[in-house]
């Protein structure tokens, strides 16, 4: 294929990408065949590329990337910008392209709405991919953050949560972030680089105390939504427990003012344990044999269990407590601790009258029951 050719089809994909600021999806589109027409093809801002080009067309631009940048200087750098722009759409896992367009972002040369749309393009196409997320990361940080009257982008899905237009736009492009991270993680399974994403993104708001609370009540519910539909995925079940870690340190250091205001269940951190047990409960029983529920069952256990124990130290005073007090505190933990503790021994029993993977799974919770919590 002609060096000019492939200019045309980059090109073209450039300026549909332009023009259609609502584009959200990209693909390759599959064909036997080279065929007498534009292997790029847009329908209902939908981006898609005939698969008998990417050869040719990639090398190409692949070609010029490395010439352009060995030489140290750019001096026009628009096609730069369409070069790195098709490979990172073929192939976004190649680091280089994006450290390309963090020096022209640096340099004035392009604007922060086009690559988050370049990031959305590629997500869609790729909702695993590593290099996507710490891009968006490394925009937050060195370009958002620091200038924060930038405008949101406009090819962001809606994920303002119904907030005004004057809300802070750091705080509003986080709030889409958690979008984003819903959205990948529904189109690829056990999406470990989405769901970490979604982690940095609650660090970030747990910063900014204005509306934290409500964010809060909406992650909890929507980590519920997102478990009992997918019992198996280790990584919903793991930033579930960042979550309520997170829940409980923002009421210790003050920042929410207690539990209720994002679990209205929950008024201690132990009623906040107690309820997730349960809930884990009731999916192992109706979702029976499932690993990633136990593992997440054992997390929650120790938690409650250090809750329990740590929560004599709260009654001290400056001088030492009565010892009918201290006696009555020791007596409440272990009573609350023993409570727990027939429960799972319930659960086991359960789980070994049955003749499926159940009952391997509940072997296996009796065996960490006796050797981690000398049950």
């Amino acid at each position: 294929m002609e060096d000019a050719t492939c200019e045309r089809i980059i090109k073209k994909l450039d300026s549909l990408i332009r023009q259609d600021p609502l584009m959200d999806e990209f693909d390759i589109v599959f064909s036997p065949g080279e065929v007498n027409r534009s292997p790029v093809v847009s329908v209902e801002h939908k981006l898609g590329l005939e698969s008998w080009c990417l050869k040719h067309v990639y090398a190409h631009a692949h070609a010029n990337i490395l010439k352009t940048r060995h030489s140290k200087r750019i001096q026009d750098p628009a096609p730069m910008l369409r070069w790195t722009q098709f490979c990172l759409l073929v192939a976004p896992e190649v680091a280089t392209f994006w450290n390309i367009r963090k020096q022209l972002l640096q340099h004035g040369s392009l604007s922060v709405d086009a690559d988050l749309h370049l990031t959305r393009l590629v997500l869609s196409r790729k909702p695993k991919c590593m290099e996507v997320f710490q891009h968006r990361k490394w925009l937050f940080h060195h370009i958002l953050a620091p200038c924060p009257s930038l405008p949101s982008p406009p090819c962001a899905i809606d994920h303002h949560n119904g907030s005004g237009p004057d809300e802070e736009p750091n705080r509003r492009f986080l709030l889409g972030e958690l979008e984003i991270c819903r959205w990948t993680a529904d189109k690829h399974q056990n999406n470990y680089h989405a769901w970490n994403h979604r982690l940095w993104v609650l660090q970030q708001l747990a910063e900014r105390p204005l509306g934290l609370a409500e964010v809060c009540r909406a992650e909890y519910e929507a980590c519920h939504r997102w478990v009992r539909t997918h019992v198996s995925e280790h990584s919903g079940l793991h930033y579930m427990q960042h979550l309520l870690a997170t829940l409980v340190t923002l009421v210790a250091e003050g920042v929410l003012l207690n539990l209720a205001e994002a679990v209205p269940s929950a008024t201690c951190p132990k009623d906040l344990y107690c309820t997730e047990l349960e809930f884990n409960r009731n999916l192992i029983e109706q979702y029976p044999g499932h690993e990633a529920l136990f593992c997440h069952r054992r997390v929650l256990l120790q938690r409650l269990q250090d809750i329990l124990l740590h929560a004599a130290p709260l009654h001290r005073t400056a001088s030492p407590p009565p010892p009918a007090l201290k006696r009555s505190c020791v007596e409440t933990v272990n009573g609350e601790w023993s409570t727990a503790l027939l429960s799972e021994r319930d659960l086991v029993n359960k789980c070994l009258q049955t003749d499926s993977y159940q009952k391997t799974l509940g072997e296996r919770h009796a065996h960490w029951l006796s050797n981690v919590l000398a049950v």
